[in-house]
């Protein structure tokens, strides 16, 4: 399973891919991180590439932390 990771509108967001056919996004709003992960639309998803930046795992961590430590984990997808 793979992650990209990326800055989006200033907020955490991740594309996980679940399998071959699948991929979810996912958003940790800002200032609500209490609220956990929130699953991004289709739309959100494609502005991630066009609004947002593609970091490196590394980059994502130090911008705004490590996922399952000091942010919440992802949701688990089945």
């Amino acid at each position: 399973m793979e992650t990209l990771y990326f800055s989006w509108e200033q907020s955490a967001a991740v594309l996980v891919n679940i399998s071959p056919e699948e991929d979810k996004g996912y958003i940790l709003p800002v200032l609500k991180e209490e609220g956990g992960w929130v699953e991004a639309t289709p739309d959100q998803v494609k502005d991630f590439f066009i609004d947002g930046s593609r970091i490196s795992k590394s980059e994502f961590e130090n911008m705004f932390g490590v996922i399952g430590d000091n942010l919440p984990d992802l949701p688990v997808v089945t």
